[in-house]
């Protein structure tokens, strides 16, 4: 099921909520939700968006068996048409991977701030970093209308299948694209984007400084974008120390604390383990952070460890834990100012805007 997030701007408040369209500015809700009709009709709620925008490419019998179930629960369907009519709405669409990743939450903040002062509003899905979701959730926004997209892709696209049906959907949506955090290449888009591979650089080399000479990394598997340009500033930095970069000390998977967990479990049960870790997120230190704890272990009595983004809650627990920090709420401010200015200049050249990155040490 994809979920969503509706933002009304004049309130600055936010509700998770089933919605129709458009109209006038406001909000058009039913008590008949899409998902109802779609359930009662056995076709997808992209099917029943296509039906309420007349999409052509719905089947006769389709459309009919849909129309009838609205008009037997007393929903009009023309209501919801009129506001999709036009060529767009005042409304944004955000598409993130992780919404209850606080990382995530302080950028949606950023871009809210922005946001309100053009009158805007705001749809927000939630993708899990899956492709299925990704591409659905574009779908929903194109039936939306949105006006501009600032969009987290879910991977790299990387199969040209894959590529090709994002292309496609983008197209469809045919409005401004910013891309934050991570990107597909190829893709006709702005980008707002963090030094990662600097901050990662930064990092290892701290730990070398400090005497290190056996580190590990925590970090997703190399097919994502993230996680080489992370890979790339850790084995930068180990070659310009000329310290070996030992395949047994790096540890892939992704960026989920289950797994990370895992993987921190068998890098802490080596009889020669690292005595320093990269971990190349908060889920990631969070899971390092658990097993840890069930072995008693502390940081950095036991392992030194700086890891990607903060954890708000550590600095409450008494946990002075050493991260790169990127700050995500900036992030979404430039994001939304840049698809600002593209909405106003259409034609102006397509910018990549890099963030810096900062490395907080309290004790290695």
């Amino acid at each position: 099921m994809l979920d969503f997030l509706r933002v009304y701007p004049y309130t600055n408040r936010m509700k998770l909520v089933p919605f129709i369209g458009f109209m006038n500015g406001g909000i058009i809700m039913a008590q008949l939700t899409i998902s109802d009709i779609a359930k009662k009709a056995g076709v997808s709620k992209a099917t029943v968006s296509r039906v309420l925008n007349n999409n052509p490419n719905v089947k006769d019998e389709t459309r009919e068996k849909v129309l009838a179930i609205m008009q037997a629960k007393g929903y009009s369907p023309s209501a919801a048409a009129r506001s999709l009519s036009k060529q767009t709405s005042d409304t944004i669409g955000v598409i993130v991977p992780e919404i209850d990743n606080p990382f995530f939450g302080r950028l949606l903040r950023g871009v809210i701030d922005v946001m309100g002062s053009y009158n805007l509003s705001m749809i927000c899905c939630n993708t899990d970093d899956t492709i299925s979701k990704d591409l659905e959730s574009l779908d929903m926004l194109n039936n939306h209308r949105v006006r501009g997209l600032i969009y987290t892709p879910a991977t790299d696209y990387s199969i040209p299948q894959d590529k090709l049906q994002l292309k496609k959907m983008l197209q469809l949506i045919d409005a401004p694209v910013v891309q934050i955090d991570r990107m597909v290449s190829g893709i006709n888009a702005d980008c707002s984007l963090f030094r990662d591979e600097e901050g990662v650089y930064q990092a290892t080399q701290m730990l070398i400084q400090a005497g290190h000479k056996k580190i590990g990394i925590i970090n997703a598997t190399l097919d994502q974008y993230l996680a080489r340009i992370r890979q790339k500033g850790f084995i930068r930095a180990m070659e310009e120390a000329r310290l070996p970069v030992e395949e047994r000390y790096q540890f892939f998977g992704n960026y989920r604390m289950s797994k990370a967990y895992e993987l921190a479990k068998e890098m802490l049960a080596m009889p020669d383990r690292p005595t320093a870790v990269i971990t190349c997120n908060n889920n990631t230190t969070l899971g390092l952070l658990k097993a840890l704890h069930e072995r008693n272990e502390t940081i950095p009595e036991s392992l030194s460890c700086i890891g990607l983004d903060s954890i708000e809650v550590l600095k409450y627990t008494g946990n002075n834990f050493n991260f790169i920090e990127r700050d995500s709420y900036a992030m979404g401010r430039e994001a939304m100012e840049l698809l600002i200015k593209r909405i106003a200049f259409p034609d102006m050249p397509k910018r990549t805007i890099y963030l810096d990155t900062s490395v907080v040490i309290h004790k290695l």
